[in-house]
């Protein structure tokens, strides 16, 4: 008996759907239909999992499509992620006003978009069975709401991209709001690039997201340039400050882990900083990494390249560092050197055959074997890794990595 569950894709490009069938077909029943009308025929005698639904569509658009869709109380609880051309965000804000869950643009990036069907099955087993409470099932309804405000602040995916053209971003939040995040700045001589993991998950953690990216965006106020050196000392004083203000002794470890680094490119030289996380620098070179002037081995290598783990401090940033100073670390950068930051989720998933952690080990390893494909194409690979490690297992914890090569 087949217990896949079935995505309907909704597309007037043949090709569209078929690459949507491709992509999706070994795991799920992917339905393709050309045409809003065709869609809603089917829908009349089936309910699909998902709904993969064009805006721009012949006849009937995908904007009447969901309104119908609204108005039959059998198919208007079917989670419809929206596919969208770049110039479509005003169709966007009346698809989501209308229901839709969530949206990707064109052209497709399908890690990125089967990131989304797996949060709108979640999404919807879990509306299913707290919807008996109406209470509860406003608190969900505003923690969708709260997910897409949390996703809006974070940095445009094209601008992240004009400034690192290639890299990639793999953002797996454990529930719909997440406690990772990540900010960029540009000036005419450096890019920065800060990579945090607040206390906890969920609502608690997402709350404290809010706060450090607000805090970051005011030190880059008015062109102000934000330094290695002096980013989390300044990040721990206003954490220890805002979260002691009422006494309440509960709130006065909340803080964050993370890695700030400033890229120099004309001069091939990179500033770091770490609060109990580490940067992982990748090179096509058997030759140690030179790191304040002294020379840093390999911690795992193979024929072609090899993986240098630049440690940082371990203080995290908040009340327990508000006075203390972080090491900035100064490190000599080649053409084609690749950086690696990420948060510890990845490292405390359960799943494999004995239930364990994945270890950092594992997870060096894996980041070396993939080095002889480009940067861009290494997103997929550890996405279906870590999917196939993590098995029917719960996620463990918000997961965010990035990758960029110099």
């Amino acid at each position: 008996m087949d217990n896949k569950r079935t995505i309907l894709s909704v597309d007037d490009s043949p090709i569209n759907n078929k690459l949507i069938e491709a992509y999706f077909r070994r795991d799920y029943t992917v339905i393709s239909k050309e045409g809003g009308q065709q869609a809603l025929d089917w829908l009349n005698d089936n309910v699909p999992d998902v709904i993969l639904l064009d805006i721009m569509m012949p006849v009937m658009d995908g904007i009447e499509v969901l309104e119908k869709m609204q108005e039959n109380e059998r198919l208007k609880n079917i989670p419809v992620i929206m596919v969208s051309a770049k110039t479509e965000m005003e169709s966007i804000k009346a698809t989501l006003s209308l229901g839709a869950q969530d949206y990707v643009k064109k052209p497709i990036d399908f890690t990125e978009l089967q990131t989304k069907v797996l949060i709108a099955f979640q999404i919807n087993e879990q509306k299913q069975e707290i919807s008996k409470y109406k209470s509860y099932y406003d608190i969900h309804q505003g923690m969708i709401h709260a997910g897409r405000i949390q996703r809006s602040i974070l940095p445009d995916a094209e601008n992240f991209r004009r400034l690192f053209s290639k890299s990639f971003i793999i953002n797996l939040p454990k529930h719909v709001v997440s406690g990772d995040f990540y900010w960029i700045q540009q000036n005419f001589h450096k890019k920065n690039i800060g990579l945090f993991d607040c206390t906890g998950h969920g609502v608690p953690a997402a709350m404290l997201t809010v706060m450090g990216q607000m805090e970051l965006h005011t030190l880059s106020q008015n062109g102000n340039e934000v330094s290695a050196e002096h980013v989390f000392p300044l990040l721990s004083q206003k954490f220890s400050r805002i979260l002691n203000t009422s006494g309440d002794t509960y709130t006065q470890y909340d803080g964050m882990d993370g890695l700030f680094c400033s890229i120099y490119p004309q001069d091939q030289i990179l500033e770091f900083v770490g609060a109990k996380r580490s940067l992982v620098l990748i090179r096509k070179s058997s030759e140690p990494v030179k790191c304040d002037n002294e020379l840093t081995e390999a911690k795992v290598s193979n024929e072609d390249y090899s993986l240098f783990e630049i440690q940082g401090d371990r203080n995290s940033i908040g009340k327990e560092s508000e006075f203390a100073e972080f090491t900035t670390k100064k490190i000599a950068t080649q053409a084609g050197d690749r950086i690696f930051l990420y948060t510890d989720g990845i490292t405390d998933q359960l799943g494999g055959q004995q239930l364990k952690t994945l270890k950092k080990k594992q997870f060096y390893d894996k980041l070396l074997s993939i080095q002889n494909k480009s940067i861009n194409l290494q997103k997929s690979d550890i996405f279906n890794w870590f999917e196939s490690w993590k098995e029917n297992n719960e996620q463990t914890d918000d997961i965010l990595i990035i990758g960029i090569e110099l």
